[in-house]
């Protein structure tokens, strides 16, 4: 059997001799070692000690291992072995006999605070492995390979995302409904929860007829390609809680004798309109029964109507008798389409003068286009295209972003009236950086999106009036979670961007410029294609790429080569008497990749409405020329083309084959302590990287490129003991070193100019 590495040890000091003989290597056989457990093998789960004193504590921290098992859609064992090593001594437990305890949920680490569990301690069997017929006994423990050896659990709140990534794993091509199923309706999909195949004898079948108990979990509970399609995030009840609070001002806002609705047209599961019960109108009607809702996932809308369908004043479709079904959608509730739009049930209201509307979303948040080479967003989805049509019509709109398409049809086609609002959860760049409305914001929050099962960034919920706005400047509540309150951290400023950094560049030619066929990559690899026709010039060192004011991907969306094609991301041509006072787009774009707080990220763009106010400062210039030169996402390398054209990276430090464009310009600048600290590292970097295998003595090197050809690593081990292990210790180690200490820089050098020149707001 397979042990854990500190019981290897112990085996080999001869206090396990039973265990040695039947050892399967720790290494040869990485699926044993799970979830820190000491082995997990043919359906047993065992926990070493030198010595069990007690062996209810010892048990219980197995229970705690199989829980967390469970939690992870994991097989949970049958049988839990407690061995102590020094008694010889293999206590043999039954995890049916614990069920109750395996599915509660466990905070801290599992060896501690194990003392108090009084539940029945007395093994099922016990056997002296040093005795021959007790280890024969544990021999067949081990080796029994039927697959009973596993018990049913019950699935909850707590561990079906776990099960369901699990069947998506290892059926690619299931679907939510393969799995979660619904076990009412006209279609009555079982699934796999209701009715288990693929998990038999592991999971117990799910009694409940629907879905409701998951309601604030469905977006985990997707496939991956309707998480790729939906672009759902559930939001947070406190978060649902403080935006009631905005639609409670929206509707005091309805003119007298009006009525209103509260119309979401992703509603999800209800998790914002549930905030609206219990809040009420100065006529004394519950907010909810305002509400007009719709979802266009099916799974969704079966637990919205039976959560919240009753109490609401429209949902659509009404019944389930209505809905059109189409591969897992309710197509008849897709708000991206011309029927959706023209739907009488909405146009009832939205066309009556005398009724105010207030929309309150959480729009999709997916960008079409991300990760999907050649996927135009027009094409990608069916239900997008009437509305995707109709703002390319309008023009200079940036159609990719799902979210943008809710915003801007919202109010569009719903809202008419200056007494009309619209509070929508969504990054902020739609306003900021996109300028998709000119409305006026009245108050917004932000939130962070970590709690809607994202990453940690900002997501702001603004209230927005149908009122033209002239404002560039609000300031907003920023609100984080803790021990599932609100938390105020602090209050933030949001300013408008107007002008991208494109205005920061010249793409124009120059007399000698000349076409030629070869290109980069985007990860500074040579091209030669016809496809593409690059720019060539001897005073040419290198183009610069990026796209609007957007900060992430530096990798993806800025790179510096001397190779790039001219294609419409390009931004402009580094020049040798110009390319200086270009390196700051480098700093920009890598800044939000650095340390920060979650409240800037997607919040933060990059711009140039300070203009050229920051060429004035050399000391800047200077820090963001180091800054670039020594940075990773630098991708500028030497080569050879197909014809044995050498192409030199002058963009680096590397004088060996004499001074490149950089060092020459560096050798004339005055350097500070901290910028001398990084030539150092970078000295050091070269040193060792002319020591490596790879290392091409005709070649003039870069970061990126010895990053990327000459700190080669291999891997070692299997499974979830596979490690990466670097060949150049030492130059692995100083490269790590370079990227912490230009963070650093950063912040000491760039960050607060970069706002000061109004190159980040």
């Amino acid at each position: 059997m397979a042990v854990t590495k500190k019981h290897y040890d112990i085996e080999r000091a001869g206090q396990c001799d039973f265990f040695d003989n039947y050892r399967i290597d720790y290494q040869g056989d990485a699926s044993i070692l799970v979830d820190n457990t000491d082995g997990v093998y043919n359906g047993n789960i065992m926990e070493f000690k030198l010595n069990i004193n007690n062996t209810g504590k010892v048990l219980f921290q197995a229970i705690k291992y199989l829980s967390r098992m469970r939690i992870k859609g994991e097989s949970v064992p049958a049988r839990i072995l407690l061995i102590d090593l020094n008694a010889a001594k293999v206590y043999v437990y039954n995890s049916i006999d614990y069920i109750d305890d395996i599915q509660k949920v466990y905070i801290g680490a599992a060896s501690k605070d194990n003392d108090s569990f009084s539940k029945d301690m007395t093994p099922a069997a016990e056997y002296d492995y040093t005795d021959m017929v007790g280890s024969d006994e544990v021999k067949k423990l081990l080796i029994n390979k039927n697959s009973t050896w596993y018990i049913p659990i019950d699935l909850d709140e707590n561990c079906i995302v776990g099960w369901a990534e699990r069947y998506y794993r290892e059926l690619p091509k299931a679907t939510k409904g393969d799995f979660l199923g619904d076990g009412t309706g006209k279609l009555n999909l079982k699934g796999e929860i209701r009715d288990p195949k693929h998990f038999d004898g592991l999971i117990n079948p799910y009694k409940k007829p629907t879905n409701e108990k998951f309601k604030y979990l469905m977006d985990c509970l997707n496939d991956r390609l309707n998480k790729k399609d939906l672009g759902a995030f559930y939001t947070p009840v406190p978060y649902c809680e403080k935006a009631a609070e905005l639609v409670e001002t929206a509707v005091a806002k309805v003119p007298d004798g009006n009525d209103y609705i509260i119309l979401d047209r992703c509603a999800g599961t209800g998790n914002l309109e549930a905030a609206l019960y219990g809040r009420y109108d100065r006529n004394g009607d519950e907010l909810i029964s305002h509400c007009v809702v719709s979802t266009y996932e099916y799974y969704e809308y079966k637990v919205l109507l039976e959560r919240i369908g009753q109490d609401v004043r429209n949902i659509i479709p009404p019944t389930e008798a209505n809905v059109i079904y189409e591969n897992g959608k309710v197509s008849n509730a897709d708000a991206m389409s011309r029927e959706y739009i023209e739907n009488p049930l909405i146009r009832r209201y939205a066309d009556d003068p005398r009724c105010t509307v207030i929309l309150f979303e959480n729009p999709p948040y997916r960008d079409d286009t991300s990760g999907m080479t050649g996927v135009k967003a027009s094409s990608y989805t069916k239900g997008s295209s009437y509305v995707l049509s109709e703002m390319k019509k309008v023009g200079g709109l940036k159609l990719n972003e799902m979210a943008n398409r809710f915003i801007w049809s919202g109010f569009e086609y719903y809202l008419r009236q200056e007494t009309d609002s619209y509070i929508v959860f969504s990054p902020i760049k739609y306003w900021k950086a996109d300028h998709l409305i000119d409305k006026e914001l009245e108050k917004g929050f932000i939130f962070n999106r970590k709690y809607f099962h994202a990453y940690p960034s900002a997501t702001v919920c603004a209230l927005w009036s149908n009122r033209s706005g002239t404002d560039d400047k609000y300031i907003l509540e920023v609100y984080d979670i803790a021990d599932g309150e609100l938390s105020h951290i602090k209050d933030q400023p949001l300013v408008i961007a107007n002008k991208g950094i494109a205005a920061m560049f010249d793409a124009s030619k120059r007399a000698g410029d000349t076409q030629t066929r070869a290109c980069s990559a985007i990860n500074g690899e040579y091209r030669d294609s016809d496809k593409f026709t690059g720019v060539d010039n001897d005073d040419i060192i290198g183009f610069i790429m990026g796209v609007g004011f957007g900060l992430s991907n530096p990798n993806l969306n800025f790179t510096l080569t001397r190779l790039r094609p001219e294609i419409k991301n390009t931004l402009g041509i580094l020049r040798k008497d110009t390319y200086m006072e270009q390196l700051p787009v480098l700093a920009i774009k890598h800044y939000l990749m650095f340390e920060r707080p979650w409240y800037e990220t997607e919040f933060t763009v990059c711009s140039h409405d300070g203009g050229d106010k920051f060429k004035t400062d050399k000391k800047f210039i200077q820090s963001c020329f180091i800054f670039a030169c020594l940075d990773y996402y630098n991708k500028s390398l030497s080569l050879y083309d197909k014809n044995g054209r050498y192409y030199r990276n002058e963009l680096c430090f590397d004088d060996t084959h004499g001074d490149t464009t950089a060092s020459a310009d560096l050798k004339k600048m005055k350097l500070d302590a901290e910028s001398k600290a990084l030539l150092t590292l970078w000295r050091n970097i070269l040193a060792e990287a002319k020591k490596t295998a790879n290392y091409d003595p005709k070649l003039t090197y870069g970061v990126y490129q010895i990053a990327k050809d000459l700190n080669t690593s291999h891997e070692e081990g299997t499974g979830t003991s596979k490690r990466t292990v670097y060949d150049y210790p030492n130059l692995n180690g100083y490269l790590s070193a370079l990227r912490e200490a230009l963070r650093a820089y950063c912040k000491s050098h760039l960050t607060e100019k970069m706002f000061r020149y109004e190159l980040l707001k």
